[in-house]
């Protein structure tokens, strides 16, 4: 009976709970539940942090959050992952992180080449990019690229799936879709284009091998689909199925007496404070989501439940301390230790939090826990006090606890050379700590080993842009911040109070917040909904609205060549592609789709063709083809002087058979007797062309078979005078043709000829014979008459 009583008092006792926290929460305005991870990186990329001014080394797995800039040298690129999308920057770009949060992430983009890939959009996320000349707001999934021309006069906006909106000065107003790629020329939207896609540049292939690599990856099977980093296990270790904690991911090679936490370094990440910053190419995932299991002395990672929202953590530990530490770790003294939550371990986190987001923020990170355990452990973590209550899997685990001096803590240095040796009976005596009260110095918020870096140029950097959405004050200088937080017994400053510090004039010597802030315009406040804008008719830009005295082409201006459709294909390499860079003209966008920056060159020429160049390619294009016809027939031909011998036979054929050939078939005799000398070498030679190079379509008939095309040509009483050039033809070379011509009589070939056809000569030789013994006759008469 008590038990019955009580369910439903707990009910209501944790319904109530849950709305306090709803409460507590908006008060306490918690951090967001995700952040942007620095994922890929090649060549020089420098990054700042927020409301630092030094300009160093972008290190992989860096989370950002707002107020951080990234800058892409020359020849350089990265990647960031911000939950279910992935925003990719190409060479030379200036990219700040205006405000990061659970329902925008807004960007801004003063110079150089952004493509933006949006997996999944919950309700009431959006995208916003921000750039000199306009605001793109993106709804919907899809892919979408950015350039900014050199100048920052000119920003064209690429959509190759999805749609979005964008806004200009005055209220303008525009929706983009997809297939189309839309240049604006003035911050009023009013100077426009409407393009085709064009062709795709090695910046897109390398971003569409990007895409295909997350989407055959192996481990988006296990975990949720907006957790960041996921893409990266595949080719570092396996997944196995265990029977007490579900699917469980183990790394493929860790060095000896590795654990978890253990090779990387912290950094202060506001608001969170104390993050974590994994060295391995893989770590980030396993660091900021799930837990870790221990399996047969084995190390393994549980994504946790998949078909629920990833919430980010800056580290799932527990840090340790107290009395039989050395000291405790409350106070900011001695040795710093912390060691990896287990799949049933509580997360306390080190910074203010409601009870919603600490209820969340653990039941979406493991599968196994207990919710009462939860309540339990937040009422010590809401007090302040030890926490006592938890009975975490590796607290007394000498080899999965890592401790390291304060100093090594601070100063953001590397953790797996300087760590402190602990025994058993000092974890014994520890105590699991709710508050790490170590306040932050200069020094933490970069990694001590980042080197300076390239800066981008200030130009560009203050640049003014065009915003839709207003951002948060600018962050306030790291001397200030630091100071704040002392003050705020070194916890992390929540959102709101970083805003109201930041919007005090003069702090710590900076500017007010309304001149730092002036560069941003934002716009749309009154505009209506945006209206589609024309699609380009009959393959030819679209300039402005009509009546717009804009309208003519803008000198310097070129149209973008159609892009071809290869996007649906899959790319399983980083595009070893040759790039296909336009030449110098800085008048152009700063990419080597568009134009480049003046150091680039390109052997190939311009890609952007005028409508004059556009209209001669395709006779450019057919030329070849006819003139490929030709060379084909050649190479199967033997001869090398096929073209020429065709034209020669051509005209021969078409001059001699029909006089010449009514001549042979009615007396035959007498053209050999009077013609020998002209025409007979004449009629050996002519076969010879005729048979081997006469017809196009029919020459391998010809070899094949070529009795059967002799008989069908023109003659056919002399068959066997056409039968007998062709074996002279075979046993005399073509050289020795002038002698043939010099040398022999016409007799001899007469005499020569009827040894082969038998017929004639036995008509003929009669006659001779006839007159011969008439003229032994005649001189036996006068030899009687002289005597």
């Amino acid at each position: 009976m008590y038990t019955k009583r009580f369910f439903p008092r707990a009910w209501c006792a944790a319904a109530l709970a849950t709305v306090l926290g709803a409460f507590a929460g908006s008060a306490l305005a918690d951090p967001p539940d995700r952040v942007a991870r620095v994922g890929f990186l090649r060549g020089e990329v420098s990054f700042q942090a927020a409301g630092d001014d030094r300009w160093v080394e972008a290190s992989l797995n860096r989370p950002l959050g707002t107020g951080d800039k990234v800058y892409t040298d020359r020849d350089s690129r990265v990647e960031l992952e911000i939950g279910a999308a992935a925003v990719r920057l190409d060479e030379r770009s200036t990219f700040n992180l205006l405000n990061l949060d659970d329902q925008i992430a807004q960007m801004e983009l003063t110079e150089g080449v952004l493509n933006l890939r949006v997996r999944r959009l919950d309700n009431g996320q959006s995208y916003e990019i921000d750039t000199p000349t306009l605001a793109f707001v993106i709804g919907q999934p899809g892919q979408y690229r950015i350039d900014i021309d050199p100048q920052g006069t000119s920003t064209m906006v690429t959509v190759f799936d999805g749609g979005g909106d964008v806004y200009g000065e005055n209220n303008a107003s525009y929706s983009v879709r997809a297939g189309n790629s839309y240049r604006f020329n003035d911050t009023a939207l009013r100077d426009y284009e409407v393009l085709d896609l064009p062709r795709a540049d090695d910046f897109d292939r390398w971003a569409d091998a990007r895409d295909t690599r997350h989407q055959r990856s192996v481990s988006s099977r296990y975990v949720a689909d907006d957790m960041i980093g996921y893409a990266d296990l595949d080719d570092n270790g396996s997944w196995s199925d265990e029977r007490e904690y579900g699917n469980v991911w183990y790394p493929a090679s860790v060095s000896v007496g590795w654990a978890p936490y253990r090779d990387g370094h912290w950094s202060w990440i506001d608001p969170w404070g104390w993050t974590w910053v994994d060295n391995a190419s893989w770590g980030f995932a396993p660091f900021h989501y799930g837990r870790w299991v221990q399996v047969r002395d084995r190390w393994g990672w549980c994504p946790g439940p998949r078909h629920v929202r990833a919430i980010y953590a800056p580290a799932l530990v527990a840090f340790v301390g107290g009395g039989g530490w050395g000291a405790s770790v409350s106070i900011g003294g001695g040795p710093v230790g912390w060691f990896p939550l287990g799949p049933r371990d509580v997360y306390v986190p080190w910074y203010r939090a409601s009870r919603g987001y600490f209820n969340n923020i653990n039941v979406r990170n493991t599968t196994v826990i207990n919710n009462t355990y939860i309540t339990n452990v937040y009422n010590n973590y809401s007090s302040g006090r030890p926490i006592t209550n938890a009975n975490y899997a590796y607290r007394n685990n000498v080899n999965a606890v890592t401790a390291v001096s304060r100093e090594t803590f601070v100063g953001a240095r590397a953790v797996g050379d300087a760590r402190v040796q602990v025994n058993a009976a000092q974890l014994r005596n520890a105590q699991v700590a709710s508050r790490l009260a170590i306040a932050p110095t200069q020094a933490s918020f970069v990694a001590a080993n980042a080197r300076t870096r390239n800066v981008p140029q200030t130009a560009a950097v203050d640049r003014r842009v065009i915003a839709r959405t207003a951002p948060p004050p600018q962050p306030i200088a790291t001397a200030a911040r630091v100071q704040a937080i002392q003050r705020n017994d070194a916890q992390p400053l929540a959102r709101s109070e970083q805003r109201q510090i930041a919007t005090r004039p003069g702090a710590a010597g900076e500017a007010p917040a309304a001149n730092s802030r002036s560069r941003v315009q934002v716009v749309g406040a009154g505009a209506e909904r945006p209206q589609p804008l024309p699609t380009r008719p009959n393959a030819a830009p679209q300039r402005g609205p009509a009546g717009d005295a804009r309208q003519q082409p803008m000198p310097g201006r070129a149209t973008v060549a159609p892009r071809a459709d290869t996007r649906t294909q899959p790319n399983v390499a980083p595009r070893g592609d040759s790039r296909v860079q336009p030449s110098g003209d800085r008048g152009g966008l700063p990419s080597s789709r568009f134009a480049p920056h003046g150091d680039r060159g390109n052997a190939q020429g311009d890609s952007r063709n005028t409508p004059a160049q556009r209209q001669a390619l395709p006779q450019q294009r057919e030329t070849p083809q006819v003139r490929q016809q030709p060379q084909r027939e050649v190479r199967e031909m033997p001869q090398r002087e096929a073209p020429q011998m065709r034209q020669q036979t051509q005209r021969e054929v078409r001059e001699m058979p029909q006089r010449e050939a009514p001549q042979v078939r009615q007396q035959p005799q007498r053209e050999v007797r009077e013609m020998p000398q002209r025409e007979a070498p004449q009629m050996r030679q002519q076969p010879q062309r005729e048979v081997r190079e006469m017809p196009q379509r029919e020459a391998p008939q010809v070899r094949q078979q070529p009795q059967r095309e002799v008989r069908e040509m023109p003659q056919r009483e002399a068959p066997q005078m056409r039968q007998q050039p062709q074996r002279e033809v075979r046993e005399m070379p073509q050289r020795e043709a002038p002698q043939m011509r010099q040398a022999p009589p016409p007799q001899q070939q007469v005499r020569e000829a009827p040894q082969v056809r038998q017929p004639p000569p036995q008509r003929a030789q009669p006659q001779e014979r006839q007159r011969d013994n008439g003229d032994k006759s005649d001189k036996s008469d006068d030899d009687r008459r002289r005597r």
